[in-house]
């Protein structure tokens, strides 16, 4: 818990106002997400079909929360009542759902400024409640509550004697040449 609460004291005094930080976690995102998708659907078809089923749901209720959040961003309605839809999705239909969610995300990353970042939304939840939150707080919560799904999702290939690809900031900032998007 402690670790928690630094890490949102630490994102609230650097992530909030920096724009490049919060193109950098979407850009983290959008890479780690192409890199576990395709990990899962190189899973062995033996793989149990309960733990590949949860698999499917946890991705796709974290790609349901962007989708939301997205819909918050833009001002406009979403379509869902819960963030755990009852429609079925293949791996494959959320992969190219989830890519091409989190390139939005990074495209509407890019154009952000401290400004953009501090302005107040007026949130409505699924379960009916509201909450005022900065355009910076929501893309850091889509940030964190898509590692943390990733990380179960991990734990699922872990247990078919696969190692899942690695969801870490220094690890995408490795792979860009300026160390930042």
């Amino acid at each position: 818990a402690m670790a928690g609460f630094a890490l949102l004291m630490f994102s609230r005094l650097s992530i909030d106002d920096s724009p490049k930080a919060v193109l950098a976690a979407a850009a983290t995102a959008q890479s780690a997400d192409a890199d576990l998708l395709k990990a899962a659907l190189a899973l062995p078809t033996a793989f149990p079909a309960k733990e590949a089923g949860y698999i499917t749901a946890i991705i796709r209720h974290y790609h349901t929360v962007d989708c939301i959040f997205r819909a918050h961003l833009l001002g406009i309605p979403h379509k869902y009542s819960s963030p755990n839809p009852a429609e079925p999705a293949t791996l494959s239909e959320l992969q190219q759902r989830v890519g091409e969610i989190d390139a939005w995300y990074v495209d509407y990353a890019s154009k952000l400024d401290e400004r953009d970042l501090g302005e107040v939304l007026n949130v409505k939840f699924t379960d009916g409640q509201e909450q005022p939150l900065r355009r910076s707080d929501i893309l850091l919560h889509v940030s964190q509550h898509g590692t943390g799904h990733r990380g179960q999702v991990s734990l699922f290939i872990k247990l078919c004697g696969i190692e899942p690809p690695p969801d870490r900031i220094t690890n995408y900032l490795r792979s860009v040449p300026s160390g930042m998007p």
